[in-house]
C-alpha cells in the first residue's frame, strides 16, 4: 500500500459523490414532472487488497443507476386510472343524455303529452270548433317533433361515438407502435446487462398508461427484478413484454400488430367495428372484447354489434333508449289510431304492408318460378303442394281442400293459376285463380259454376312460392306481425258497424282474428277481408240477406294495402271499427290519426296537417257527438300495451311509460356518477401510494444532497491531507 493508493481510494469517493449529486440534481429538476421516476445510485465497495495483516479496501463504486419503480403498484395505478377514465366518460355522456329527458312537467315530452291530452279534452267540450282542432293539431305535431328530436339526438350521439371510436383506434395504433419501437431501443441499451434505459422506461410507462386508459389493455411483463439492497420498493426491468387488447397481442416485445376500424364486415352506412389484423392480414372482430377504458365506454354507449335488418345498433346504452322511445311511440301510435278508427267514415286504407314482388307479364306467363332468381324472389322455392281452402258463402269451410302440386322448376305463375282453375272446374266450384299485377289472386263468383263460394284462401304452401313472391295477404298474421308491420296484432275480435246519416246502426259484424290458426279465414289478411265480404251471413238475424255488412262495404288486400270502402260511394252511409283487443286497425294504419311507426317518424297524419278541420271528435255523425275526443283524453288514464323487441309486453299508462324511461335513465346516470366517485377515491388512494414510491420528494432529495455533499467534502479533505503528506515526504533530505 502507498499514499498513491490512498489517493485513488479517495478519488473513487469523489466520483461516487459527484455521480450521486448528478442523479439528485436530475431528480430535483424533474420534481414537477409526473411522468418521471426518481432515480437512485446503487453504491458498493471496490475490490479489496488481501495483505498481511488484513484486507485493505480500495474505495467505492456505483454499480448502477436504478429507477425507484414498483411495477406491481404501477399496475394497480394503471388499472385505477383506466377505470376512472371509463367512469368519467360514461358519467359525462349519460349526464348529457339525461338532459334530453327532463323529468318535470314544464319541459320536454311530459309537457307535450299534457298539452296533447288537454287539447283533446278541450275539443270534447267543443267537438266542431275549428280553432280547437288547430290547437290539437299543433299539440300532436309538437309531441311527435319532440320524440323525433330526442331520438335524432341519440342517433347523432351514436354517430359521434362512432367517429371517436375510429379516432381512438388510430391513437391506439400510434401508441402501440411507439411502445414497440421503445422496446427495441431498451433491449439494445440494456444488452450489456450493466446500463439501465431509465428514461426510455419512463417514456414507455407513460405510453402504457395512455394506452390502457384508452382501451383497458392488459400489459404483461415477466422476469421483473427486485433490488432490496438498494430499495425495497423496486420491482422493475422486465425480460418479456406484451400488450393484449381483447385477448390479442398488439405488442409482443418489439413487434406491433395494428387494429383497424371499418364497417366493411357489416353493410353500407353501418357503424365501425374494431378488428385485430393477423399476420396473414385476416381480420378478427374484437369489438365485444374491449370492455375497459374510454374505448370500452364508447362501445358500451354506441353499441358493439350491428343489426343489418334494422340498420341500427343491436345493443348499447344509446340504442337502449332509442328502442325504448320507439316502443313508447309505437304504443302511443297504435292505441291512438285504434281509437280514431272507431270514428265513422266512408273509406279506410292501411299503410303499406310487406314488400311487393310484381312480375312482368312475360315473367308471370313464361318463366318457371325457380328461374326468376334471387334478384326477384325474396326466398328460395321448392317442389311441394299448394293447399287452397274453399269456403261456402256462409263462411263454413268446404271439407276437401284444393291441392295443387307445384314444381317451380318448370311451372310459371300462370301455369300454377291454370292448375288451380282446372281443379276448381273439375269440382264445379265457382272460383278462379288469376294473375294480375304480377301476383296470384283468388276470386269467387266469376265462372258460373254451380257451387257458389264465399272465399278462396291459400292455406298451406309447401312449395314456398307464397313467401318467395311475398303474397302478404296470404301469409299468416303472426308472420306479418313479426316481419311486415312494426306493430302487434293480438288474437281476439273487432266489430264493423254500418250507420246511416243519422248515426243509426243498420248492421254490424264481428270479425275474428287468430294469428296462428290453421284456418286462413282467421289468420290472414285475405281471410279478414273475406270475413267482412262473406255474403251469406245474417248479421241482423232477420233472415234478410240484403241488409248485412257485406251489402254495404267491400274489403280487399291489394297492392300491399288493406282497404275498406262503401260499395256505393254516393250512399249516405258510414262505417267504423270498434276493437275488442286485437289492435288490428291501429296496427295496420286504418283511418289513422298518427302516421309513422316509431319515435323516428311519429307525426300527425298528413291530411290533418294539411287541414286540421278534418279531425273528427265523433264516432258517429250525430250533432254533439264527442265520443272520439272523450276516448282520446281518457286514454291518458288507461293502461296501454307496449310491445318490446324481446317479445315482452308491458301494460301501463302512456305518461307512466314515458316517466319510466326518463326515470330509468336518471337512475342509470346516478349509478354512473356514484361509480365515478368511487373510481376517483380509489385512484386517489392508489395514486398516493404510487407517488410516494416513484415521484420525487424534495425534502428527501435535499437530505441526500447534504449527505453526498458532506461525503464529497470529506473525500476532498483526504486528498488534501495526502497531498500534504506527499509534500512532507518529498521534502525529506536523506
Amino acid at each position: 500500500m502507498s499514499l498513491m493508493s490512498a489517493l485513488w481510494t479517495s478519488y473513487s469517493g469523489l466520483q461516487v459523490s459527484q455521480l450521486a449529486t448528478d442523479i439528485i440534481s436530475n431528480n430535483i429538476a424533474n420534481a414537477s414532472n409526473t411522468s418521471y421516476t426518481r432515480q437512485k445510485v446503487d453504491i458498493s465497495s471496490r475490490f479489496s487488497l488481501h495483505v498481511n495483516p488484513g484486507d485493505i479496501g480500495t474505495g467505492a463504486k456505483v454499480d448502477q443507476v436504478i429507477r425507484v419503480h414498483n411495477e406491481f403498484v404501477y399496475s394497480r395505478y394503471r388499472d385505477a386510472e383506466t377505470n376512472l377514465e371509463f367512469q368519467t366518460y360514461m358519467a359525462q355522456t349519460l349526464t348529457e343524455i339525461s338532459e334530453y329527458f327532463p323529468d318535470i312537467d314544464e319541459a320536454g315530452v311530459q309537457r307535450d303529452l299534457i298539452n296533447y291530452f288537454n287539447a283533446w279534452q278541450k275539443l270534447s267540450a267543443n267537438p266542431t270548433e275549428s280553432s280547437q282542432k288547430t290547437v290539437l293539431a299543433e299539440a300532436a305535431k309538437n309531441l311527435g317533433s319532440s320524440l323525433q328530436q330526442i331520438r335524432a339526438k341519440l342517433s347523432d350521439m351514436q354517430k359521434l361515438e362512432d367517429i371517436l371510436l375510429v379516432s381512438a383506434v388510430s391513437e391506439v395504433n400510434k401508441l402501440a407502435k411507439e411502445i414497440a419501437t421503445i422496446n427495441s431501443k431498451i433491449r439494445t441499451i440494456e444488452a450489456s446487462n450493466y446500463a439501465h434505459a431509465n428514461e426510455l422506461r419512463d417514456e414507455r410507462d407513460n405510453l402504457e398508461l395512455q394506452l390502457q386508459k384508452l382501451t383497458g389493455a392488459q400489459i404483461i411483463k415477466t422476469g421483473l427484478q427486485t433490488m432490496t439492497k438498494t430499495d425495497t420498493n423496486v420491482a422493475d426491468y422486465d425480460e418479456n413484454y406484451s400488450i393484449l387488447i381483447g385477448g390479442f397481442a398488439i405488442v409482443n416485445d418489439n413487434s406491433f400488430h395494428p387494429l383497424t376500424a371499418n364497417a366493411a364486415e357489416n353493410s353500407a352506412g353501418a357503424q365501425n367495428a374494431i378488428y385485430f389484423q393477423q399476420r396473414d392480414l385476416t381480420l378478427i372482430d374484437i369489438s365485444k372484447d374491449i370492455t375497459g377504458g374510454k374505448l370500452g365506454a364508447i362501445l358500451d354507449l354506441r353499441g358493439r354489434t350491428f343489426n343489418r335488418e334494422t340498420g341500427e345498433a343491436a345493443d348499447g346504452i344509446l340504442q337502449k333508449y332509442k328502442d325504448a322511445l320507439d316502443v313508447f311511440a309505437r304504443g302511443l301510435i297504435q292505441s291512438t289510431n285504434q281509437i280514431y278508427a272507431s270514428g265513422a267514415t266512408t273509406s279506410m286504407t292501411s299503410d303499406m304492408i310487406g314488400d311487393t314482388v310484381g312480375l312482368t307479364a312475360r315473367q308471370a306467363k313464361a318463366i318457371p318460378i325457380a328461374d326468376l332468381g334471387k334478384d326477384i324472389l325474396l326466398s328460395k322455392v321448392q317442389e311441394g303442394d299448394l293447399v287452397i281452402a274453399a269456403y261456402n258463402r256462409d263462411g263454413t269451410r268446404i271439407q276437401q281442400d284444393i291441392v295443387i302440386h307445384v314444381d317451380p322448376t318448370y311451372m310459371s305463375l300462370q301455369l300454377i293459376a291454370e292448375a288451380i282453375n282446372a281443379e276448381l272446374n273439375a269440382r264445379n266450384l265457382d272460383g278462379e285463380a288469376i294473375v294480375a299485377g304480377g301476383q296470384l289472386g283468388l276470386v269467387t263468383g266469376t265462372t258460373g259454376n254451380s257451387t257458389k263460394l264465399g272465399a278462396l284462401l291459400i292455406s298451406e304452401d309447401h312449395s314456398l312460392v307464397r313467401g318467395a313472391l311475398d303474397m302478404t295477404g296470404a301469409k299468416r298474421l303472426d308472420v306479418v306481425d313479426a316481419i311486415d308491420i312494426p306493430f302487434t296484432i293480438e288474437n281476439g275480435t273487432f266489430t264493423i258497424g254500418i250507420y246511416d246519416g243519422n248515426g243509426v246502426m243498420i248492421a254490424q259484424r264481428e270479425i275474428r282474428i287468430d294469428k296462428t290458426s290453421t284456418n286462413p279465414l282467421y289468420s290472414t289478411l285475405d281471410g279478414i277481408a273475406a270475413q267482412i265480404n262473406m255474403p251469406y251471413i245474417d248479421d241482423n238475424k232477420d233472415n234478410d240477406m240484403t241488409n248485412d255488412v257485406d251489402n254495404y262495404i267491400y274489403a280487399r288486400f291489394s297492392g300491399n294495402r288493406f282497404s275498406i270502402d262503401l260499395q256505393d260511394p254516393n250512399a249516405e252511409l258510414y262505417f267504423n271499427i270498434v276493437d275488442n283487443g286485437t289492435g288490428f286497425a291501429g296496427a295496420i294504419g286504418l283511418n289513422k290519426f298518427f302516421s309513422g311507426s316509431s319515435a323516428k317518424d311519429i307525426d300527425l297524419a298528413r291530411e290533418f296537417k294539411e287541414d286540421p278541420a278534418k279531425i273528427q271528435a265523433y264516432d258517429l255523425p250525430v250533432i254533439g257527438n264527442n265520443e272520439i275526443a272523450n276516448a282520446m283524453q281518457q286514454l291518458q288514464y288507461q293502461n296501454v300495451s307496449f310491445f318490446h323487441l324481446n317479445g315482452s309486453v308491458t301494460s301501463e299508462t302512456i305518461m307512466g311509460r314515458y316517466k319510466f324511461i326518463a326515470g330509468s335513465l336518471a337512475e342509470t346516470t346516478a349509478t354512473s356518477i356514484t361509480a365515478l366517485e368511487t373510481a376517483t377515491a380509489v385512484e386517489n388512494s392508489v395514486g398516493v401510494q404510487f407517488s410516494s414510491i416513484s415521484h420525487v420528494n424534495i425534502d428527501e432529495e435535499l437530505i441526500n444532497l447534504t449527505r453526498f455533499q458532506a461525503g464529497y467534502a470529506a473525500n476532498a479533505k483526504v486528498v488534501t491531507t495526502i497531498q500534504q503528506m506527499l509534500d512532507v515526504l518529498l521534502g525529506l533530505k536523506i
